[in-house]
């Protein structure tokens, strides 16, 4: 059983995986629920598709003044840090978390969503 994981839930805002429109984060370290994040995000590309927000309510004007991905994620980040290597600096800490196993209900939606976001904002070093 699988004790050190964070579970990740991307919705996005429209049919372009890149267009995540907020982000639910639980970690669980020894088998605990330690921890949990979520954020609206100001999607990319920014517009919304009727079925979209059908499924999760959220619309234009919730993330007009939300954060991109990028701003988004470096706070997940040191949250990730603060919980998984406490004491350490985010900076020496980014491949290290890669190594935590991220889990989610539809893996092959959230890693694509990851995945797209990612090179959108060039991230793709991390």
């Amino acid at each position: 059983m699988m004790r050190n994981f964070i579970a990740i839930d991307f919705e996005t805002a429209n049919q372009h995986p890149s267009s995540v429109c907020s982000v639910g984060v639980v970690m669980v370290r020894d088998g605990q629920m330690v921890d949990s994040f979520y954020s609206l995000i100001q999607p990319e590309p920014n517009y919304y598709s009727y079925f979209c927000q059908r499924v999760h309510g959220i619309t234009q004007s919730d993330t007009d003044d939300a954060p991109v991905f990028s701003k988004v994620w470096q706070q997940l980040e040191g949250r990730i840090v603060d919980v998984f290597f406490p004491g350490q600096e985010l900076g020496d800490m980014r491949y290290q978390i890669a190594t935590i196993p991220f889990v989610a209900h539809n893996a092959r939606f959230d890693e694509g969503c990851l995945k797209a976001v990612f090179r959108v904002y060039q991230m793709e070093r991390y």
